[in-house]
This record gives structure tokens, sequence and C-alpha cells, in this order.
């Protein structure tokens, strides 16, 4: 136990604990417990998940009706927007298939049908459908590697020894921030140059800009169970890292920038949604 929050008190040496500006949250009133929300590039919906990522639901951040897309357990992670906001991508398996063998959907809003498409599952949390280069974890070594959907050709990204994970496409398709360990870093999408380390936690949302990460760090008093999580925002540039919310009730994860620097969370604790606005 002492021993996890030594260590929690050394990641957080490096954060500067002066808050930017970060308006009271907005508590989204939905019924049911969700978690992981990502807003779509419009700021009009968001898809939202249950707890061990059971099912896919769709968010109207208009009227607050939540549409339920599927209800198949472990789907809803590394779902993803088109870029146009009316159209988006999960994975689904069938019941007696493995999560390797899961197919890409495309959910159209529009016509509310959902149809297969022609893409590798392990692509999708970098995909817009529109993008022709993706960047993905390669699940035997566990490097970062882009690929272009085009001509198919792959290559390596990270070039450090470790195991990295989620990796998340800068909006300018230049740069991917990856994570090793606690430690996230940005490489440059075409894989020249060395990393950059700019800080530690869960990033999960680039800026408009690309400026910035946002994201979150939890904490654990028995290595086990969650006893805290707050927000974080990260200075790429400057390699800076800045802690956003400061709570002892509320577990603040998964944070979703979209429209002018709003930010839509949900609290772990409670299974609630939230949107605030980040003055950066």
């Amino acid at each position: 136990m002492k021993r996890n929050i030594l260590l929690c008190a050394l990641l957080l040496l490096g954060i500067q604990l002066q808050a930017q500006e970060f308006s009271k949250p907005k508590e989204i009133p939905v019924k049911g417990n969700f978690t992981n929300p990502v807003a779509s590039p419009d700021g009009k919906y968001a898809l939202l998940t249950q707890e061990h990522n059971h099912g896919v639901y769709l968010l109207n951040l208009t009227t607050y009706d939540v549409v339920p897309i599927s209800p198949n357990t472990g789907i809803g992670y590394g779902y993803t927007w088109n870029a146009d906001s009316q159209t988006f991508y999960f994975k689904e398996k069938g019941e007696k298939e493995y999560f390797s063998n899961s197919k890409v959907k495309s959910y159209s809003i529009k016509e509310k049908t959902a149809s297969e498409i022609d893409l590798n599952h392990n692509l999708l949390p970098s995909f817009n459908g529109k993008n022709e280069i993706v960047v993905h974890t390669n699940p035997f070594t566990l490097q970062i590697e882009a690929t272009n959907l085009k001509t198919q050709k792959t290559w390596l990204i990270t070039s450090n020894e470790g195991q990295y994970y989620n990796a998340i496409l800068s909006h300018d398709g230049k740069r991917v921030a990856v994570h090793n360990g606690p430690d996230i870093w940005v490489y440059n999408i075409d894989g020249s140059g060395k990393g950059k380390l700019i800080g530690q936690g869960i990033a999960t949302s680039w800026s408009n800009d690309d400026k910035y990460l946002i994201g979150f760090l939890d904490e654990s008093q028995d290595g086990h169970s969650i006893s805290n999580s707050e927000i974080l925002l990260f200075d790429v540039e400057n390699a800076r890292t800045k802690k956003i919310t400061s709570t002892e009730n509320q577990f603040e994860m998964f944070p979703s920038l979209f429209g002018e620097n709003q930010v839509i969370f949900s609290d772990e604790n409670s299974g609630k949604i939230y949107v605030s606005t980040l003055k950066l």
C-alpha cells in the first residue's frame, strides 16, 4: 500500500498543480451508467459504452437521448467517428467468435443502419473514414506502426525498447501520441527523429490545433481498485503537464475534446457523463 502511494506521489511530482480555467462540469441527464465517451467532430453526438466495454450507445448531446446500437460485450473499445460526424465505426464479433475475429461495422445516423466494411479491427482507433494513413500496435512486436490503407505499405514508428499501446493520431496526421508503461511519447508519423517524452498518464484526445493532449491519471491504494482519478492537460511542445480537476468523490476519466475546447468525460465512480469547457 505504501509503495503504491509513493509511486503515485512520484508520478505527480512532475505535474504543475495550477489548473487551467475549467468551467464547472455539467452532468448529462441520461439514465444508466456509462463510460468512455467519444464526441463527434461537430459536437452533436457522443459514443458511449458501459462497464467492461459492454455495448455501443449513441448519445444525442442536444436532446440527451441514448440509442443502443449494439448490445454485445467487449465491443465498446476503439470506436471512432467519420470526419463528417454522420457515420461512426465500431467492432463486433459473432457470439461464438473470438475478439481477434472481430469485424468493423459502419453505422449511418441518418439511415439508422450498420454495415460491415473491409478494415482490420486493429486499425480502427485511428480511422476516420477519409484518412489514408492509420496507426496501430503490432500485436507480435508491441511496437507502433503506421499503414497506408491505399498502398498497404507499413512502417515502424517507435524505435525504442518497450511495449507500446494506445496510439492516437494527431488531427493533421503528422504525429502520433503513444504509451509505454505510464509514459506518454509523441513521435513523427513518418518514423523520423526520436520520440519526445510528454508526461505520464493516459492520453485520450488531441486538441483541435494539435498543441495539447488531454488525458487522465488514476490512482489505487491497493493495486486493484481505483481510489481516485483526475484529468490532465499535456502541453506537447513544452512537455508540461497540468492537473485540471481535483476532486475526492469523482473519478474523472476518458476525457474527449470537441468543438471550441469543450470536454466530455466520465465519472467512473458514479457512471455519469459530464461536459465542461477548457480555456487553453
